[in-house]
């Protein structure tokens, strides 16, 4: 099976932002408000109870107002998909291709993972963000104060662009395998936590499906991964007209931004499909120049979690982030990672000064809280450069970023150095 994405590499072994602009299908494309859904947000529980359906039919979409259900705590499978891991789904048919895709999202061995039946809680949908058919992961409000992103293969794209089935099995599970594992690991940064919604856990729900075949009837219960997040407030940076902003507050939320990436990318999360859509905007008024925004990033089921140890060349991966925190002891500097690959942010009018290499240096040439890095003005084609930091140079925990840094304390006499890292000064500075 072939998967679109990898991800990319720098000339010296460090992973590149990816600002793919993805499909519809594939990626949150929601700001996390209410609005009507392609299936129809004004459906309601009542309206989707089918009777029976049978095997060659997609049953209606469960997931409207009014549904409810006990989810139970589940322990995701390790992450798969997308090249980045060296772990498979579990396809226990081989005729998959040949079956109608109900029989096949009703066939075993299931999700995978471990259930933890001893921790319930009670869901009901409020209200849609997005949900249809071929829709990829459902996107609904629940109890009206969580997003549930549901992760049920029955409604992935079944039948792709060319007329070709697609392993919706593979495409669901991976998505939530790679978005689970995501979160975990940003849990472990109180910088992330700040950057990413409130994360809630991984679940499973039971879907029945009353099937009808050979005139005789008979339930089935499927078991759909979701995980819970927080409802965020705000904008997406795509619904943003950048052009309606004073270029002072621009750069600030373009900032913010990037930094925002960092802090994903130094906790050891490659994002993979960062771009406006993905990136929520709070607290920016147009009309306020004194406004405050701030910025959260979601949609991780694209992501990979370079550390991980079944990570694709994980060895490589693991090899950066150790020469990430202890040599440089300081995150990548943006005007480097972001060398060329910013009109996935600049094109909708957000960057201020052109080329976008240009602002890239305004901002990050003197910023103390990453690498020092140069870029050329009378060059302007050729890349932007880390300048390498003398030995035994100190660093220390930024203030600004809030990212787990490391102290080094250079020894004069034999050149060895202690690197010590301090989790609550992060958090202590993330919350100044």
């Amino acid at each position: 099976m072939e998967i679109p994405h990898s991800p990319h590499a720098a000339p010296d072994g460090s992973d590149l932002p990816c600002t793919n602009s993805g499909s519809p299908s594939s990626s949150v494309t929601s700001d996390n408000s209410v609005r009507p859904s392609k299936h129809g947000a004004q459906q309601r529980a009542s309206d989707a109870d089918d009777s029976d359906t049978d095997l060659t039919e997609r049953p209606r979409l469960p997931y409207v107002v009014g549904f409810s259900a006990i989810a139970t705590k589940h322990e995701p499978p390790e992450p798969f998909g997308y090249d980045f891991y060296d772990t498979e789904c579990q396809n226990e048919r081989e005729d998959w291709m040949s079956i109608p895709l109900l029989e096949f999202c009703l066939s075993r061995p299931d999700l995978g993972g471990k259930t933890i039946g001893h921790e319930t809680k009670s869901l009901a949908i409020t209200s849609i963000i997005r949900t249809s058919n071929d829709q990829g992961a459902q996107l609904v409000v629940i109890n009206g104060d969580m997003v549930a992103k549901i992760y049920d293969p029955l409604y992935y794209e079944y039948i792709n662009d060319f007329g070709r089935k697609q392993h919706v099995k593979y495409e669901a599970y991976g998505d939530y395998s790679r978005e689970a594992h995501a979160y975990v690991e940003l849990q472990k940064s109180a910088a992330a936590r700040n950057v990413t919604p409130a994360f809630y856990g991984t679940w499973t729900i039971d879907i029945n499906v009353v099937v009808r075949q050979g005139g005789k009837v008979q339930k089935h219960t499927r078991h759909v991964p979701l995980i819970l997040m927080q409802h965020l407030p705000g904008r997406s940076m795509c619904q943003i007209n950048a052009e309606s902003l004073p270029q002072d507050k621009r750069s600030e939320v373009l900032k913010k931004v990037l930094d925002a990436e960092s802090v994903i990318y130094h906790t050891g999360v490659v994002h993979c499909d960062f771009y406006p859509r993905n990136i929520m905007i709070n607290g920016l008024h147009e009309a306020d120049e004194a406004s405050c925004p701030t910025v959260k990033v979601f949609d991780f089921n694209c992501s990979a979690v370079r550390t991980h140890p079944l990570c694709e060349d994980q060895c490589r991966m693991r090899q950066t982030h150790e020469r990430l925190t202890k040599q440089y002891r300081k995150p990548l500097n943006p005007m480097v990672r972001w060398d060329g690959l910013m009109i996935g942010l600049s094109g909708p009018g957000w960057c201020p000064a052109s080329p976008p290499e240009q602002w890239l240096s305004d901002q990050y040439h003197d910023d103390e809280r990453y690498i020092p890095a140069v870029w050329d003005p009378l060059n302007p084609y050729a890349p932007a450069k880390h300048v390498e930091l003398e030995n035994g140079s100190e660093t220390s925990v930024d203030p600004g970023l809030g990212l787990v840094m490391a102290i080094e304390k250079g020894e004069e006499d034999d050149g060895k150095s202690v690197v010590e890292v301090d989790e609550q000064s992060a958090s202590a500075a993330q919350s100044s």
